[in-house]
């Protein structure tokens, strides 16, 4: 298995631990908090842990086609895992805060996005070749 695929199972499955913990304290009886945890928890879920399972098995898995990467990954992939990983690090930060310190939040909330969305570029970027049929000449 390719060193970035272990990477993005590893970061998948502690996401998964991660978001776990932020439901329980989130969903504690008789918890009070000011701040909401249910976006950061189904970011985590869905972005953190499903999304790069994913990504971490088709990286493995897909061939390489005609121009085989390094064995420890391109370097598109390697900034795929690297913004999606940062902008949900910003996101988990920031989201909590947007609701009562708006004025604060929102610019690393914004860059969250962003950066998630560079990374999903990326990882599309890194995998479209991969689809061709494989009798395709």
């Amino acid at each position: 298995m390719p060193k970035l695929s272990r990477y993005f199972i590893k970061s998948g499955m502690l996401y998964l631990f991660f978001g776990v913990i932020v439901y329980a304290f989130s969903e504690f009886p008789g918890s009070q908090w000011e701040i909401h945890l249910m976006p950061v928890y189904w970011h985590m879920i869905t972005l953190g842990w499903i999304t790069q399972i994913i990504m971490g098995v088709s990286l493995w898995m897909y061939p390489k086609g005609k121009n085989p990467s390094p064995k420890n990954g391109s370097n598109i992939a390697w900034m795929a895992y690297f913004c999606l990983n940062f902008g949900l690090i910003l996101r988990i930060i920031s989201e909590p805060f947007l609701y009562k310190h708006k004025e604060l939040s929102i610019f690393p909330f914004v860059s969250s996005i962003l950066f998630q969305l560079l990374g999903i570029l990326c990882f599309v970027l890194e995998i479209w070749p991969r689809l061709e049929p494989q009798g395709k000449k």
